[in-house]
């Protein structure tokens, strides 16, 4: 990484040349310590809370009906709980990179920490939008037990097993030899392999990959928000998917700070696990905010108009911001 930059012209100048690398689609995230990890709340805590993913939707919902009454899919429910600063398994990015610099300098104020900017350069195909099949299966994870999943795997590899047909000679015995990894991660290595050619086993492979009690679940679940929806789901939903979903600015928050999301799924088919990026969909590229430099950065900012009441318009933000330019006091 190169130096940590001190200034805002420093750092759009980095932001410009690093952006140019590559044909993809840009986003950006801020954050105020360089130690933190990429991943969504859900992940993020010592304590399992993938485990209380689904009754934190179900309590939320519950509790506040109204508010989501409107929000008929997964991903809508997950971006509200997001916007309430529920743990979900969203991670907020922004297509403005001067947003994410604010964020990554606002969060410490005490400067003690360099900040952190990250590049996130996302294929093409996997941008997405709210209404895509891949948001709907990502996003229903989050209305699933975890003890669902336990037997997902074990399932998978005997249903395979179990099949008679010979065109599964090598994808079993890739079961059999790889028994310390997952079944649904040797399936889409596999899977993976064969793509583009005639192979009788991959449709074989995806019919008795649909056929598991975790899939069978999964689809009546979205077909409460998606009667459309058919009964196909592909495996390498369970292992490392990972979408940028541009969603609806469909409060004055996300529309003011250029939001959009990126959708994590699970690694290994396992749900206590996130998914993790593949440099062939997603890349970064990051770049390191000097920690004494933090409060002027922002004073810049606010010249442009990157400030807190621009990227926070509610009147609670409004009336911070007055009384602090009128020294009223707390």
């Amino acid at each position: 990484m190169s130096n940590p930059v001190k200034n805002l012209a420093e750092f759009i100048h980095r932001a410009v040349e690093l952006s140019s690398k590559y044909d993809r689609e840009y986003f950006w995230r801020g954050h105020s310590d360089v130690n933190y990890k990429l991943v969504p709340n859900i992940y993020r805590k010592t304590t399992k809370l993938s485990d209380k993913e689904h009754l934190l939707l179900k309590e939320a919902v519950i509790r506040h009906s109204d508010e989501f009454s409107s929000r008929r899919s997964y991903f809508e429910k997950l971006s509200l709980m997001q916007h309430y600063d529920f743990p979900t398994r969203l991670l907020d990015v922004t297509e403005n990179p001067l947003v994410a610099l604010y964020f990554a300098c606002k969060s410490d104020m005490r400067g003690t920490r360099n900040g952190e900017v990250i590049l996130i350069g996302v294929k093409s195909d996997q941008v997405k939008y709210g209404d895509s099949d891949t948001v709907s299966v990502l996003s229903a994870f989050s209305c699933v037990p975890p003890h669902k999943f336990v037997d997902f795997n074990h399932e998978l590899k005997n249903k395979i097993l179990a099949y008679t047909d010979s065109s599964l000679k090598k994808i079993k015995t890739r079961l059999n030899k790889n028994a310390n990894q997952s079944a649904i991660t040797t399936l889409t290595n596999y899977l993976d392999n064969i793509k583009g050619r005639s192979d009788k086993s991959q449709e074989l492979l995806l019919q008795i990959f649909n056929q598991c009690a975790l899939i069978d679940y999964l689809v009546y679940e979205i077909r409460a928000e998606k009667p459309h929806f058919r009964n196909a789901i592909w495996p390498e939903h369970f292992n490392n998917a990972i979408t940028c979903v541009k969603s609806k600015h469909d409060n004055k928050r996300i529309a003011a700070q250029q939001g959009a999301f990126l959708l994590f799924g699970i690694k290994d088919g396992d749900k206590s696990i996130p998914a993790a990026f593949q440099k062939n969909d997603i890349l970064e590229d990051r770049i390191e905010i000097d920690h004494s430099s933090k409060k002027e950065i922002l004073k810049t900012l606010a010249r442009f108009g990157v400030s807190e009441e621009r990227l926070f318009p509610e009147l609670i933000t409004s009336a911070k911001v007055i009384k602090e330019k009128l020294k009223i006091p707390k």
